[in-house]
């Protein structure tokens, strides 16, 4: 069987990585190279780590292959509106929302046994997730819980092309965080005031 680094792998699949032509530069500069670990997660936001994903959907658990790159943005909606008057500058700027994260999900499917057969049973699993129209809950993923991202809605799915690579499958899913929804019945009886 031989030997590979998965983390390595997957850097070569989603970032078109390739290894430096000076193999003595390397040797004493790779350790400035290396992703991050999860070990300084707390410290390091907004990076990039490898970690395992597993979701679950009305008991059925869903384990992403091979430790996925997550990645995730958050933005706030805002309204700008116009000032006028000769010497005033600037806009005045409106908060409506804190939008849901956007997460997106990177890895390799692969049968690390047997790397010239086609990973088929991992596409399947991510295959049938996605093929799932509701809220999936995150069962473990430390980075997601520091964002209190606790269920995802799967949005878009890539199957990437490996050339030269006949036993893994690249994907990319795109994700959004859901929440439940309750309303507010002091904000409806404040609206139903102002109304009246």
């Amino acid at each position: 069987m031989a030997t590979f680094d998965i983390k390595e792998l997957a850097a070569k699949a989603h970032f078109d990585y390739v290894g430096p032509a000076f193999p003595l530069w390397w040797q004493n500069n790779k350790t400035k190279l290396v992703l991050p670990s999860l070990k300084n997660i707390g410290i390091k936001l907004g990076q990039k780590y490898f970690t395992t994903l597993t979701l679950s959907y009305n008991g059925k658990q869903f384990k992403f292959p091979n430790e996925p790159l997550i990645s995730l943005s958050l933005s706030k909606t805002i309204v700008e509106t116009a000032t006028v008057g000769k010497y005033r500058k600037g806009m005045v700027k409106e908060y409506i929302c804190t939008e849901d994260y956007q997460i997106s999900i990177r890895g390799v499917c692969l049968d690390e046994d047997d790397l010239d057969s086609y990973p088929s049973d991992q596409v399947d699993t991510l295959k049938k997730m996605f093929e799932i129209n509701d809220a999936l809950e995150v069962v473990s993923n430390p980075f997601l819980e520091l964002f209190e991202v606790r269920k995802l809605i799967l949005k878009d799915i890539v199957w990437d092309d490996m050339a030269g690579y006949q036993g893994v499958q690249k994907y990319t899913i795109t994700a959004v965080s859901d929440q439940d929804f309750y309303a507010d019945l002091k904000e409806k009886d404040r609206t139903n005031f102002l109304t009246t």
